[in-house]
C-alpha cells in the first residue's frame, strides 16, 4: 500500500457492484476506519439496487462519497442521487461527481493508517458514457497518481 509523507493510506479498488458483494468488501474491512468512494450502478440497468447500494455504504462506511460510473445514456446525477436516497445520515454523505476528484478527496480525507474502498470499476479499463462513448480509466492509477501528489 503506497504511503505519502504525511500518513498511511490503504486503497482498495474492488469490482463489487452487486449488494452482496459490496457487503462482502466492507466487511473484510469492518474493523478500520474507512471511506468508501462507489458510483456503483451503471447507466440503464439494476435501477433497483440503488438505495440499496447507498443503505449498505451507509451501514459499513465512515464516510461516502458518491461519483460517476459508467452512466451510458442516463443522466449520471440521476443514477448518484437514487444511490442516496439509501443514506439516511448526510453528514457521512458527500457527492463528488468527478471520479478522479472523488478520489482524491476520499486520500485528503482519510485519517492515517485509515482505507479507501474504491468500488465498483475494478480494473475496467474505460468509463462508458452516452452513444458507447469510452473515457480510457483506470481507479488504481488514478489512486497512485493522485497519493503522489499528496
Amino acid at each position: 500500500s503506497p504511503k505519502s509523507a504525511e500518513k498511511a493510506v490503504t486503497a482498495i479498488v474492488d469490482y463489487a457492484h452487486t449488494p452482496d458483494s459490496l457487503t462482502q468488501l466492507y466487511k473484510a474491512f469492518s474493523d478500520v476506519p474507512k471511506i468508501c468512494v462507489l458510483g456503483n450502478t451503471g447507466g440503464g440497468r439494476d435501477t433497483w439496487k440503488r438505495p440499496e447500494m447507498g443503505s449498505i455504504a451507509e451501514k459499513y462506511c465512515d464516510h461516502i462519497i458518491l461519483t460517476n460510473e459508467d452512466p451510458y445514456d442516463e443522466n449520471p446525477r440521476a443514477i448518484v442521487n437514487a444511490m442516496a436516497k439509501g443514506i439516511t445520515d448526510q453528514n457521512k454523505l458527500e457527492i463528488i461527481m468527478d471520479r478522479r476528484t472523488a478520489i482524491r478527496t476520499a486520500l485528503e480525507k482519510v485519517p492515517d493508517g485509515g482505507y479507501v474502498l474504491i468500488s465498483g470499476k475494478g480494473t475496467d479499463p474505460y468509463i462508458m458514457g452516452p452513444n458507447n462513448t469510452k473515457q480510457v480509466w483506470s481507479d488504481a492509477d488514478v489512486v497512485q497518481e493522485e497519493l503522489a501528489k499528496l
